[in-house]
């Protein structure tokens, strides 16, 4: 999931959670009403870079940044927060 970070099986589209996966951790990034995920700063994040397979579109608006520790390198699911 990239708004938890979790590996578990839930439904990642729906996820509200406010902390990770570990259930300690504060998620800093959210939801807007459209159902984007968007970090503090109210920035929309490309959602196919959070996943492992990551993202090679370069020509939308949706940043490519890790949703948690903010890294330009890897995603969500990359990032050693990860579960």
């Amino acid at each position: 999931c990239a708004l938890c970070l979790g590996h578990f099986r839930h439904n990642i589209h729906k996820c509200i959670t406010k902390l990770l996966w570990d259930g300690c951790t504060k998620a800093c990034c959210s939801h807007n009403s459209a159902g984007h995920l968007i970090n503090p700063e109210g920035h929309e994040l490309c959602y196919n870079w959070q996943r492992p397979n990551s993202c090679t579109n370069t020509s939308h608006l949706h940043m490519h940044k890790c949703l948690e520790c903010r890294s330009k390198e890897h995603g969500a699911q990359g990032c050693s927060l990860s579960e």
